[in-house]
């Protein structure tokens, strides 16, 4: 996957107006869906992308799940991308969303056919949540599915949705759905996205900050390359409201919400893209199918003074240990202790105002953490559902 950006997207476009699209790009987004009636409107749009700086994945309506049924649709793919494949600002070609396992074959034909027409661009697919019946997935088990997509249709990112956020609680499937892809995505090789609410619509509440960022940060803790909400636009049907864009194009407060999120995520994205994940655990009450911090990689101990935490452990390339830990509550602040099992000395945090990296911020240059023997113990408060991105090394 050649992934110049850590894709921040959502799904539900606004119409191909140069002002709309300026706007999407000042919400932080780097990766955008684009539907277009014609090549040249499509371009057109990624003309507009480029100047903003950022990328778009184009929906060509002549790309679909059933394409392969047709005669001559090799040369469809031929077509589709010899007309966008030299453009600056595509980042890949959409196909469909939320096949069946009785598609996965010609999918397969489908990604094989754009990855030999078009190697630097993603040919991209999502599929469904681990709540989706059987009869949906062509499988009992949920696991099976994404194991058996990824051994056939073999795609280059791992994309799947889940609105966990209910009116009467949260799905308690939301942090299995994530066990398993992440597994099969360290299995695969490959990264994967997360698909969140952030429109509330049938039974779905209406996000609020803290929900919207815990979406983010546990995505981001268990792995995830990339993220995208559902949905931007809000859509003028069923009782779909109160989207980052209302139905009459018109910025709501939810926009500013998901803006500061996507800056935030924008500035940490660099150091993420280039991680590999380790391990995932939490404190307090495990989630079924999940693990609780047992202690026994980098962190050896996770406290947040009542809070229940979640520990996403990973490696850069220079095989330097990070850590992310997150504040599950969404309510309260967390007074967080970690205790680190290393031999190395230095600390430090991404700073979610610049990207770089400083050392971990405590109020009046307090000294968060202090060097033992045998580790690091540090403190620091976290806020409600927010987290700290940080690398463990001997560098200064």
């Amino acid at each position: 996957m050649n992934q110049k950006v850590f894709p921040i997207s959502f799904w539900c476009q606004p119409a191909n107006t140069y002002e709309n699209w300026k706007i999407a790009a000042e919400c932080g987004f780097t990766v955008v869906p684009v539907s277009a009636a014609t090549v040249e409107e499509g371009r057109k749009v990624l003309d507009w992308l480029s100047e903003f700086g950022i990328q778009g994945m184009i929906s060509d309506p002549r790309v679909n799940h059933k394409m392969t049924e047709k005669r001559g649709w090799k040369d469809t793919v031929q077509e589709v991308t010899a007309a966008y494949h030299d453009h600056p600002a595509l980042w890949g070609y959409y196909v469909t969303d939320e096949p069946g396992l009785e598609r996965f074959e010609s999918l397969a034909k489908i990604i094989k056919a754009f990855q030999k027409a078009d190697a630097e661009h993603i040919a991209f697919i999502n599929l469904f949540p681990n709540y989706a019946s059987a009869d949906q997935l062509g499988t009992i088990s949920y696991e099976r599915h994404v194991a058996a997509y990824l051994d056939i249709v073999k795609p280059e990112i791992l994309s799947y949705d889940h609105y966990a956020l209910l009116e009467d609680g949260d799905r308690p499937q939301y942090f299995p759905n994530l066990e398993i892809i992440r597994n099969q995505a360290l299995r695969a090789g490959i990264p994967f996205m997360n698909i969140f609410l952030s429109t509330p619509h049938f039974n779905y509440r209406d996000p609020s900050p803290a929900d919207l960022r815990w979406q983010v940060y546990t995505s981001l803790a268990y792995g995830a390359k990339a993220i995208a909400y559902f949905t931007y636009v809000t859509p003028d049907a069923e009782n779909y409201r109160n989207g980052p864009i209302s139905i009459y194009g018109m910025k709501t407060p939810k926009w500013d919400m998901v803006r500061q999120l996507n800056l935030e995520v924008g500035k940490l994205g660099p150091w993420l893209s280039e991680l590999t994940s380790t391990g995932i655990y939490h404190t307090g009450c495990a989630p079924a199918g999940s693990e609780a911090l047992c202690g026994c990689g980098l962190v050896a101990e996770a406290d947040g003074s009542g809070k229940e935490l979640l520990v996403g452990e990973f490696v850069d390339g220079g095989k330097n240990p990070w850590v992310i830990v997150m504040n599950k509550d969404r309510q309260h602040a967390a007074w967080v202790t970690l205790k680190l099992r290393t031999p190395l000395t230095k600390l430090h945090e991404v700073a979610r105002s610049t990207g770089e990296l400083r050392a971990i911020a405590r109020d009046q240059g307090v000294d968060a953490y202090k060097t033992y023997e045998d580790g690091l113990v540090v403190q620091f408060w976290l806020a409600p559902a927010d987290a700290r991105v940080m690398r463990v090394s001997n560098q200064a």
